[in-house]
């Protein structure tokens, strides 16, 4: 606790100095210092600290603050296990009334999100699973007496259509002796056996369902999207959660004792946030170009190719999880310059299952339906946003064709950026514009077939997804954000 007493010491010397309305800012900025010093502890340990802070704490105001800022905190940690420290929190001060929370929506997320975050944490017993197999029998998870990565994904999950070849590839290419299960969490029987045949074609992947939900697996490994990933220890212990593929290398490479380099890291991820944040609004698709330029200068320039595979591969991992016209365009042209332009340097095994896989992927996405070419003549299940005037409404559900819109949207459910996105259509449609809104999961649901155009179609690997179409339905900008 010693570190904690003399940080809290120095707050409230701080304190004494500053104007009231400065304290929170004043202590946020050092819990934020509180948090990088406690990064890496065991989770106990952890969480005791912060009880420790929470307690020393002495009137209400700023034990509230303290609480609900450790509680944000390890909530959106994107360290694996720190959200079991916020389950803590509000279990132990939040959801008791120890601590109040700002209202009564934020007390209710906070029960839920603890509901479903309680087990299958960090070196806790897995809680144990009876599902059917794609033959019909009973199969019970994890597999016991081996390590098992539990994978539960959607047919219509848009990041699944990434995440799913990533770990196929992965467990093609693995010694590591690892049982994989590979469980689909909606009902579709139809669709889910074609996924298996098309997508998820491993040999000895055991495959899973629950289509009348009696395992409670929702409940018991915090399933409220998809994909969720997990490693069992053969003693049942969770030994990873929350994991992606890169992550699941990662671990694997670490319990067999190699030291294969892993993409993707949290570290790479870290320096590149850093990198680009300094562009700001004004980054240009060439800035892409420019940082790999520097990469490049200052490590294959100086006869160092490991470290240039690593730091270019770690800057394709970042950038496939952005977002917006103008990184999108930087990926494209840093895949062709880079990766695909330079095969003999990603020769090695592991860069050809985690860096050459990755951007033929990402390439073919990213071609689909360039910027001056036309979309598809198809006509699709949506929601038109119009104007409105004195003999129509500002809006019409029914079957449209892509080309006689300006903008296409598309969307689904439970997504908060989706969400925003719609919201900022409505003042499309304001400025005359025709916006089609199309709901990837309610035409997945009743409209299967068009949904597959669609997605064959477009890069619907991450939604929202929206273009802006020209006369004749010519693609005039695309990965927009309104």
């Amino acid at each position: 606790m010693k570190r904690l007493l003399t940080a809290l010491l120095a707050v409230f010397f701080v304190f004494s100095l500053q104007a009231q309305e400065d304290r929170f800012a004043a202590l946020g900025a050092k819990l934020e210092e509180y948090f990088a010093a406690l990064a890496g502890d065991p989770i106990p340990v952890q969480n005791a600290e912060c009880d420790f802070l929470i307690e020393s704490c002495k009137d209400s105001l700023t034990r509230q603050f303290v609480a609900l800022k450790i509680y944000d905190h390890y909530l959106n940690s994107k360290i694996m296990g720190d959200d079991g420290v916020a389950v803590h929190v509000a279990d132990t001060w939040l959801i008791p009334g120890k601590v109040a929370m700002k209202d009564e929506m934020d007390l209710l997320n906070a029960k839920v999100f603890a509901e479903f975050n309680r087990q299958a944490q960090l070196g806790a017993a897995a809680p144990a699973l009876v599902a059917r197999d794609d033959a019909g029998e009973a199969v019970s998870l994890p597999v016991k007496g081996e390590y098992t990565v539990l994978y539960f994904y959607d047919t219509s999950c848009s990041t699944c259509r990434i995440e799913t070849p990533r770990l196929c590839s992965f467990l093609k290419e693995t010694d590591f002796p690892l049982q994989a299960v590979a469980f689909y969490t909606g009902n579709k029987e139809e669709e889910w056996a074609r996924y298996r045949a098309t997508s998820l074609n491993v040999p000895g992947l055991v495959h899973a369902w629950d289509p009348d939900l009696e395992s409670d697996f929702q409940r018991k490994y915090g399933v409220l999207q998809t994909p969720r990933m997990f490693l069992i220890g053969p003693d049942g212990t969770v030994l990873g959660r929350g994991l992606d593929t890169p992550a699941l290398r990662m671990l694997t490479e670490q319990l067999s004792g190699k030291e294969g380099y892993v993409y993707g890291t949290q570290e790479g991820t870290a320096l590149y946030e850093k990198v680009f944040a300094g562009y700001g609004d004004d980054l240009k698709p060439e800035d892409v170009l420019d940082v790999a330029a520097y990469v490049a200068e200052r490590t294959y320039g100086e006869g160092n190719t490991d470290s240039y595979r690593h730091m270019e591969g770690d800057l394709l991992y970042w950038l496939s999880s952005q977002t917006g016209e103008v990184y999108k365009e930087g990926t494209r042209l840093f895949i062709d310059k880079y990766i695909l332009n330079e095969p003999g340097l990603w020769n090695r095994d592991e860069d050809v299952s985690q860096v050459m896989s990755m951007a033929l992927m990402m390439k073919e996405l990213l071609a689909r339906t360039p910027v001056g070419s036309t979309v598809p003549d198809l006509k699709v299940h949506g929601t038109l946003l119009r104007k409105p005037c004195l003999f129509r409404k500002g809006s019409k559900d029914g079957v449209f064709s892509l080309r006689k819109a300006d903008y296409l949207v598309f969307y689904t459910k439970g997504c908060g950026r989706c969400e925003e996105t719609l919201a900022a259509a409505l003042s499309l449609a304001d400025n005359k514009a025709k916006v089609l809104l199309v709901n990837m999961d309610t035409l997945l649901e009743n409209h299967p077939e068009e949904a597959r155009q669609l997605l064959d179609a477009f890069d619907l690997s991450g939604l929202p997804y929206v273009m802006q179409l020209g006369p004749g339905g010519v693609v005039q900008h695309k990965y927009l954000e309104l």
